[in-house]
Parts: C-alpha cells; structure tokens; sequence
C-alpha cells in the first residue's frame, strides 16, 4: 500500500476530519497537476475557480471510495476530478450564454462517479494513456519497455538497492535536473549519495533511470507506479 495508507487507514480517513484535512494538505500538488492537465493551462491556488472544483471532487473521491475494488486511489480521484471540471466548463458556457435571470435553467448535475460505474473500460483507457505517456518519457533516455523488462532484477535484495538508488536520484532536484539537462544519470553523484558501488549502480542503470521515472512524474502514473513500486516504497503524493 501507498505510504499514506500506513499512516491514514481508510476507515480513519473516511470519520476523521483532522486526518482527512492533512491527508488533502499533502495532496494538493496532485490535485493542482491534474486540474492543470485537465484545463490545459497553470492555475494558482486562490485564484483559480477551477482548483476549488477539482479540489471538491477529490473530497468526494474520499467519500466514496472502496479500497477492496482492487482500483488505485489516485486513478479513481483523478477521473473525479476531470469530470466535474468538463462539468464546470459546460455550466459556464451556459450561464455565458443566458440571460442572468435565467441562469440556473438547464443546469448540467454535477457528476458523482461511484466506483461500480468505474467500468473496467475507464480503467482500460487511463492505463492505456499512462502507457503511452511513459513510453514517451522513456524514449527521451533512449529506453524501452523491452529495456525495462531485460534488466529488471531477479533477486529481491537487488531490486530493493536499485529502487532505493532511483528514489534517491527521483527526489534530489539537483540530480534529477541533471538527468532531464543531460539524459543521463549523474553517477559521482549518486554513488556519494546513496553509499552504493559503482558497478551495481552502472549493472542497474537503465533500470534506475526507468523508476526514477515513474517516481519523479509520479502525479502522472498513479497506475504504473502501483505494479513497478513494492508495497510500502510508494511515494505519497
């Protein structure tokens, strides 16, 4: 499970109000990111209506969440929140195109997503499209999904030092600058950071570099990250 699940169960998240309010607090970058993908602009705390919308439909993600449905959290918020924003798009161009004493005719109803109608098809559709996107960013450092799958480790303890490796170059600003300038890891750099030998961290480095990925954009891949992260090494958001 995702790291803010060990600290805020679900059933606590759902009663208690204090931990619901700091778990949104540590939410607001993925909010802010989605509703900025999703209106194909920036938008700004305080001055942005948009940001209030999304950040009501990820509350409502709260609420009506079911952990059991198998469905990771984040993907199920995140279509919450780019269906109430169309929502918010076509009330506006309806009360634009209205006189103001007719404004509230014709409303649209803002949608409430319950995970039964998070039909196996939208889950289809959001994977496909985080696919694309990482083969996408994947190809920036000449790697593949065929590279990913070759040099993905066998031995667990392996796998454990290589992931800690690419969380370590992910969450350093000033290393994972370096890897989007150059394309390349900063490996001096990494070796001091993390105590590693250089010759596991350049064996593992196409695998680094595919994680570092995945945790450094980790606002876009809430699904990919739950299938390549091991439980309690997921990021919070």
């Amino acid at each position: 499970m995702p790291e803010w699940e060990e600290r805020w169960p679900w059933s606590r998240l759902k009663l208690d109000n204090e931990a619901r309010e700091e778990f949104i607090k540590e939410s607001l970058a993925f909010i802010r990111h989605t509703a900025c993908q999703a209106c194909h602009r920036t938008l700004e705390w305080g001055r942005d209506e948009e940001l209030s919308e999304a950040l009501i439909a990820f509350n409502e993600a709260i609420n009506h969440f079911e952990p059991d449905r198998g469905v990771p959290f984040l993907a199920y918020a995140r279509v919450l929140m780019k269906r109430r924003l169309i929502d918010y798009f076509r009330r506006q161009r309806i009360r634009e195109a209205l006189p103001l004493d007719q404004e509230e005719v014709g409303q649209i109803v803002d949608i409430h997503l319950g995970l039964n109608e998070f039909r196996e098809k939208e889950q289809v559709q959001e994977r496909a499209a985080e696919i694309r996107e990482y083969a996408q960013e994947l190809s920036k450092f000449q790697l593949s999904f065929s590279d990913l799958v070759e040099v993905s480790p066998k031995h667990r303890d392996s796998r454990e030092t290589l992931l800690r490796a690419a969380r370590e170059l992910a969450v350093d600003e000033d290393m994972w600058a370096q890897v989007e300038r150059k394309g390349k890891i900063p490996m001096q750099a990494l070796v001091l950071k993390t105590q590693i030998h250089p010759k596991v961290l350049e064996r593992g480095r196409k695998f680094i570099l595919a994680v570092a990925v995945l945790i450094a954009k980790q606002n876009d891949f809430v699904y990919l990250r739950e299938y390549v992260l091991p439980s309690g090494r997921r990021m919070a958001t």
